[in-house]
């Protein structure tokens, strides 16, 4: 009974983390659609100048483009690390609470706090992508 008692607990104590990857996962793939939407419009560019943007204005609208892709790109790989961090407490949590003797605690702690400042990263750098992009529209007149 006791062994099933621990089984349990460390199922109900990887659940909270699990549902943060949910979240974690979630925000990966706005990200991911809008990198995807921003590489398909530098493709755009380069093969067809848009009407919007004048000629002198395609070297920048370009160099633009490439360091959004660059932060979004940055902005996925610490969003997957936090992932990859998150994971391993969700075991590290799962082995310490069914096997007797381990403490993990202070590990794991750890782990969590630098899957946390990798989350906190990215959506500074999501965000500052974010105003790059509002200042490109503004630029060409879509925004105010």
């Amino acid at each position: 009974m006791q062994h099933s008692l621990g089984l349990s607990q460390a199922i109900e104590n990887s659940m909270a983390p699990a549902f943060l990857l949910v979240a974690i996962t979630n925000f990966l793939g706005l990200i991911t659609a809008s990198r995807q939407r921003v590489m398909e419009r530098y493709r755009q560019l380069l093969a067809a100048p848009d009407p919007l943007i004048g000629p002198q204005d395609l070297d920048y609208e370009t160099a633009v483009l490439r360091q959004r892709i660059s932060l979004t790109t940055r902005s996925i790989g610490m969003l997957t690390l936090s992932v990859m961090l998150i994971a391993l407490v969700i075991f590290l949590t799962f082995v310490s609470l069914i096997t007797p003797g381990i403490e993990l605690a202070d590990g794991m702690a750890v782990l969590f706090a630098l899957a946390m400042l990798n989350l906190i990263g990215a959506c500074a750098l999501f965000i500052h992508q974010l105003r790059i992009s509002s200042r490109q529209l503004q630029r060409i007149g879509l925004s105010r």
